[in-house]
Parts: C-alpha cells; structure tokens; sequence
C-alpha cells in the first residue's frame, strides 16, 4: 500500500506526534514493585542526576526501564525500521552510548545502576534480581 501524504507531508505530520514514554512499562514495573512489597522507591525523581524511572534513596539504586527497540536490546531480534534506515541506526546507536555514557557518570559518582529491558517487565525474574542487589547494598 503507498503512502497518499508526500515525503515532506508524512515528516510532516510525524513531527506532531508527542511520546508519552514507556508509561505502559513503568505502570507494570510499578505493580510489580508494589505487589513484591518493595518499599522505599520513588519515580521519576526530579532532584536526581539521570532521572531513573526509579529511585531508592536508601542505597542511591537507580532503576531504568528501557525499551528494547529504543535502546537496541541485546537479546530482542527487532527489526529496524527500512525508511531512513542509517537515521534510525544512528538514533538507536548514540541512545545505546548515551546509556553507556550515563551509567558511567551515575557509578562515579557513587549511585549503583540496574537496567531493565521492557521483555523482562513481563515477568518477575527482574524484580528477584533488584532484591538481591538491594540486599547485598543493605548490608555495606
């Protein structure tokens, strides 16, 4: 099926959608936090360096939630968009470094950084491994 709207119309109108982020995935991983009784948490913060979609002040744990097209998740086979192909590469590329740039930053200047893909939301194996690491920066 072709496009009616010209090149310059369709980037155009495109330009005009607003993200509204990955809300859908941070709403469950907000669920599951508060299902598995963990505590202690807060979102989005505005005051801290790299704004984590999560935040526990207690042991300076930031959480992330990336979506696995968005951040080119290892482990997902997406499929790159094949209009403006280089562009996306390049969008997804220099997310995967600003990531990698962040994460740095944020452990030098002492917080701890767990990443969690939007494939592993749906299941609570991600919810075991943030205990543990909580546990483990409890007892420092």
């Amino acid at each position: 099926m072709t496009d009616p709207l010209s090149p310059e119309e369709r980037s155009e109108r495109m330009s005009r959608v607003r993200s509204t982020g990955n809300k859908s995935t941070e709403e469950r991983a907000a669920e599951m936090l508060d299902t598995a009784g963990i505590v202690g948490w807060e979102r989005q913060p505005k005051g801290v360096p790299g704004r984590p979609d999560f935040y526990f002040p207690e042991t300076r744990l930031m959480v992330f939630v990336d979506g696995c097209f968005w951040h080119a998740c290892p482990v997902c086979k997406r499929r790159n968009p094949t209009n403006r192909a280089e562009f996306w590469r390049e969008k997804i590329d220099a997310n995967r470094r600003r990531d990698n740039r962040q994460r740095r930053k944020l452990r030098a200047e002492g917080y701890h950084v767990m990443r969690v893909w939007e494939h592993e939301v749906k299941k609570d194996a991600w919810v075991k491994r943030l205990v543990v690491m909580m546990r483990r920066l409890q007892q420092k």
